[in-house]
């Protein structure tokens, strides 16, 4: 991957965006690696040298890595940090760096540090069960007994304000979420599906599904005749046909849904023949 600087931002800033020393050891994959679409894993693998990112788009990854340096400091008797693991699966090797164990009589508290928006703390997202129980399947692999997995979210975009006015909000600007341990059996099988996933990737490229492409459904718009706005949104066509029926002077907009990641969060989505296909029309 290469990095451009279309905004002629300072030469400093470009070389800490491109200085990432990331690496996921000697693994064939990664428990991040893991969790992405084998589609979109495969067509970064095939066209690495012609992916090119603009350091603009790198802020919050930026931040992110600068936060995981100034926590490495905190060493603590008991803890662990940054530690990687490896394990087989599938004649693949499977890495993971676990950003900090607590040890603790009974056994391992995985944490790992987020730095996100409210809404996805309030929310959720199912990649971090995924990816804290790929952890502890890593950790169990070489002998650890896990007992607690939690995610410590940094928050960015805060609001004080927020926080008094709605008591689901976070109530603080970092906060403590657990996440269901999944059984040893149930990570195993997660940790072997996913393996299989990206393998076959190699043999038969898949599509990704709806869910991977963070796609918006379609909606069936019910506006007003010559109106611009529309007066009630409906998920199937039935449903605004049967509105249509009741009510003279309106019409029907069929708003297709939108790939988001596709659009704006994938590096190889001009690479891809699923989501061109799709923009040109012939799928």
């Amino acid at each position: 991957m290469k990095y451009s600087n279309v905004n002629n931002l300072p030469d400093v800033f470009a070389k800490a965006v491109a200085r990432d020393t990331y690496s996921r050891g000697k693994a064939d994959i990664s428990a991040t690696g893991l969790l992405k679409p084998p589609r979109q894993a495969h067509l970064a693998y095939q066209h690495d040298d012609q992916i090119v990112v603009d350091v603009s788009k790198q802020v919050w990854s930026l931040f992110g890595r600068a936060v995981h340096h100034i926590l490495e400091l905190g060493t603590l008797d008991g803890y662990i940090l940054e530690q990687r693991y490896f394990a087989q699966c599938c004649g693949w090797t499977v890495s993971g760096q676990i950003d900090v164990q607590r040890l603790d009589p009974q056994g391992v508290t995985i944490m790992d540090w987020k730095t996100r928006k409210a809404y996805a703390v309030m929310n959720g997202r199912r990649s971090d069960v995924e990816q804290l129980n790929i952890y502890a399947w890593l950790a169990r692999k070489n002998g650890r007994e896990v007992t607690q997995l939690q995610i410590v979210n940094i928050i960015r975009d805060h609001s004080s304000f927020e926080a008094e006015r709605n008591p689901s909000y976070p109530q603080s600007e970092v906060t403590v979420t657990d996440i269901d341990l999944w059984t040893f059996a149930e990570q195993e099988e997660f940790v072997r599906d996913r393996v299989e996933a990206h393998q076959l990737s190699s043999i038969t490229l898949p599509d990704c599904t709806d869910e991977e492409r963070w796609k918006r459904p379609d909606k069936f718009a019910v506006m007003k005749s010559g109106g611009k706005r529309a007066f009630k949104l409906y998920d199937t066509q039935e449903e605004a046909d049967e509105f249509l029926q009741e009510h003279e002077d309106y019409i029907i907009e069929h708003r297709k849904g939108e790939a988001i990641r596709c659009g704006k969060f994938c590096d190889v989505s001009k690479f891809c023949d699923q989501y061109l296909g799709e923009i040109d029309g012939s799928n």
